[in-house]
């Protein structure tokens, strides 16, 4: 049991090292106390989040944590909250066994017992249930266990804070699900700061029951290739598991990775480049989502540009939503340099066809705008049409093809990695321009989309691109073509 004596040990951590048989409790002869373990255990803050690798035992050891809390404090609760059902009623068998492998002298007695509750004789309750809010109770311990993977992340933890307002603990595990939702907000603060939690990462090396050698594993081991240190370290079920397991799989499940920085077409890196840059100069900007909140916003921006706090050129991009998608409309400003600062970005959901027209033209009349393009594929066909009509070359259409889009990707993406693209600090828009994905296709050619899975098609990504290129392109009938302002 290294490390027990590195720090003054807490009374939970205590009670399982001096009462618990943990061969018995584990159903594993050979089992032993994990660093992490150990950490968890000793842990008094109020807020902790772990990255974790899968398997490792995480969700034994806050069963274990939740038997000795409420051993020693009556009428203590434990709520779990897990991914199903199933691993719902695999906490309460954690707890179960747990309790049957305690000292005997120590051991309470059961009065509930089912597949979801115990409740011990002095009157402390293990509640575990699958997703859903925890509400209904305070002064309980949550623990909501691969959080990552819940399709209603922040409506549970919503339930889940104010469960600790005065009394208990907040504790948060799972494997990454990419670089996304709340789980990755939190542990990595990449879109606003969450002060109050401890965070631990748990790779695979740090696992005596995956690793041959954790302690040199844990100094040489991150600055190795994946291959690399699994070779080096990994047990022989490990690398046969790693030889079985797409790369990027793997790096999740086991490495800690969130793979998406690997695959998405602009980074998180790339985007918080743009989003510093807005901060130093303080960018200035509009967002709306309704029609009476686009015109009005319309006419501050304009108001904006008279003060001359802002460009007094702007370009355009609209990208038109098919069915329950959303119809976005985004306008950067044209500078002397090569800068697009984000200006106005309005988002109408379900909005009748003559409202979406109502609002761009009202775009195209109040503000200074060169050009604004527009998707005519489907549905935007007489939009574009019936605009470019009325404004002539300042309101085009463009078709949506795969070698449009590549050329607007990469325009966006060079533009952004210059740090040329003052972005706000938004979650929505930070979220669609990271999920864009590059593939090639059966022909082996560039396809750039987002995933099926995601509940948008990248409308706020493409809208920002078209307003990126009409602020250094011309369109003719025929063709775009680049252009230098005179």
């Amino acid at each position: 049991m290294n490390g027990l004596a590195t720090a003054p040990a807490s009374d939970r951590l205590t009670f399982l090292i001096e009462h618990l048989d943990l061969p018995a409790a584990t159903g594993d002869a050979d089992a032993y106390w994990e660093g992490f373990q150990i950490a968890h255990l000793n842990n008094p803050s109020l807020l902790a989040i772990d990255r974790k690798a899968r398997q490792v035992g995480w969700s034994w050891t806050i069963a274990a944590e939740a038997v000795a809390q409420a051993c020693l404090t009556q009428r203590h609760t434990a709520i779990f909250i897990s991914i199903n059902q199933d691993e719902a009623r695999e906490k309460i068998r954690y707890a179960r066994q747990i309790l049957e492998a305690l000292d005997r002298q120590v051991r309470p007695g059961i009065v509930i017992d089912n597949q979801t509750e115990l409740e011990l004789v002095n009157g402390s309750r293990l509640r575990s249930h699958p997703c859903r809010p925890a509400r209904g109770k305070a002064k309980a311990d949550v623990y909501l266990d691969e959080f990552a993977h819940y399709p209603k992340d922040r409506e549970i933890y919503a339930a889940a804070v104010p469960v600790v307002t005065r009394g208990g603990r907040l504790r948060i595990g799972s494997s990454p699900l990419g670089a996304r939702g709340l789980f990755w907000e939190i542990y990595g603060q990449r879109l606003r700061r969450y002060p109050g939690y401890r965070r631990a990462s748990i790779p695979w090396w740090h696992i005596r029951a995956l690793c041959r050698d954790p302690i040199r594993a844990a100094k040489q081991a991150p600055t190795m290739l994946t291959e690399e240190r699994v070779r080096r370290f990994g047990t022989p079920r490990l690398i046969e598991i790693f030889d079985n397991l797409p790369l990027e799989d793997f790096q999740q499940e086991y490495e800690c990775a969130w793979v998406d920085e690997s695959v998405a077409w602009i980074s998180w890196d790339e985007i918080k480049r743009n989003q510093l840059e807005a901060q130093a100069e303080r960018l200035l900007f509009r967002q709306a989502r309704t029609v009476e909140s686009a015109l009005q916003a319309i006419d501050e921006v304009a108001g904006l540009i008279q003060e001359h706090r802002i460009e007094d050129v702007l370009a355009g991009g609209m990208d038109i939503g098919r069915k329950k998608d959303l119809t976005e409309l985004v306008f950067a400003g044209k500078t002397t340099t090569a800068q697009t600062p984000y200006r106005l970005g309005i988002s109408l959901v379900n909005t009748e066809f003559e409202d979406q027209k109502a609002v761009a033209a009202k775009a195209l009349e109040v503000l200074p705008v060169t050009r604004l393009l527009i998707d005519r594929n489907g549905l935007g066909m007489q939009l574009a049409e019936e605009l470019h009509k009325r404004f002539g070359v300042r309101a085009e259409g463009v078709d949506f093809t795969n070698a449009t889009k590549e050329l607007w990707a990469v325009e966006l993406k060079v533009r952004m990695q210059r740090g040329e693209v003052p972005l706000p600090l938004d979650r929505d828009l930070s979220y669609q321009i990271h999920s864009l994905r590059k593939r090639l296709s059966k022909t082996k050619h560039a396809v750039f989309d987002v995933e099926a899975s995601e509940r948008h098609h990248g409308d706020k990504f493409w809208a920002l691109a078209l307003a990126v290129w009409a602020a250094k392109g011309r369109l003719t009938p025929s063709k775009l073509v680049d252009f230098i302002d005179e």
